[in-house]
């Protein structure tokens, strides 16, 4: 006999069920615009991080419906979709970016000592295709992971690049894309551009601290890009002020 193991649901996953419960029950009717996320995350004492991957996977599920600039609402025909299996490989986006931001900041430092010249050419390469990608203001580009492997590579450290190949098959998880799409914008591409070639000029130059510098910033950027407030938010809260 088989005995397959309870994966717990993470806490996202947990928020989303309340929500859900809240529809379910009238709390949140059809049509109607959810409470402010800052609103909602105080109410539910929960993280707005681990709040915006809820309405992500909500928005996924057919039960919300999210504008950009206005807010999220209660779908008012709810696509009620068979849930995901869940597992213990399902991980929160946002965990992803931060043990990014953990370990590729030194993968780039290292790079910077130990890339070779084809190693420096390959990551020339898949920056100007992931360039023209951004200014395409293309959804996804294949050249952005790529360009990440390539540095992860350069580290000279097999594990590490194993490490970040991993990370960036996580990102590529159904809720991480949608949220992608959902928060990233155009202008966020248009620094895209900037920061990756702030980071491979820093490696060209061999200079560790300066790469260091720049994938970090890169990477907390990326972070902030995706926790950026609703303009109902910020609506409400310069009102109150």
């Amino acid at each position: 006999m088989s005995i397959q193991p309870i994966a717990a649901p993470r806490l996202y996953q947990r928020i989303a069920e309340e929500i859900t419960r809240l529809i379910d029950t009238g709390t949140f009717k059809a049509g109607e615009r959810l409470p402010a996320e800052r609103e909602l995350a105080r109410s539910l004492k929960v993280s707005r991080s681990s709040l915006r991957e809820a309405l992500g996977a909500l928005e996924m599920q057919g039960r919300i419906v999210i504008r950009i600039g206005s807010g999220a609402y209660v779908a008012k025909t709810p696509v009620r979709r068979a849930p995901r299996t869940r597992g213990p490989a399902e991980i929160s986006p946002f965990d992803v970016l931060r043990t990014r931001r953990l370990v590729e900041v030194e993968a780039a430092a290292l790079a910077a000592r130990h890339a070779t010249p084809a190693q420096l050419k390959a990551m020339a390469k898949a920056f100007e295709r992931l360039a023209a990608d951004m200014r395409a203001n293309r959804m996804q580009s294949p050249a952005d992971r790529e360009f990440h492997l390539c540095i992860a590579t350069a580290s000279g450290n097999s594990a590490l690049a194993h490490v970040i190949e991993l990370l960036w098959a996580e990102g590529g998880q159904p809720l991480n894309v949608r949220i992608e799409e959902l928060f990233v914008t155009r202008g966020r591409k248009r620094d895209n551009i900037a920061e990756h070639r702030a980071v491979l000029e820093a490696i060209r130059n061999k200079d560790a601290a300066a790469a260091r510098r720049a994938m970090r910033a890169h990477l907390a950027n990326a972070e902030r890009q995706r926790m950026m407030v609703l303009r109902e938010d910020a609506g409400r809260s310069r009102s109150s002020s």
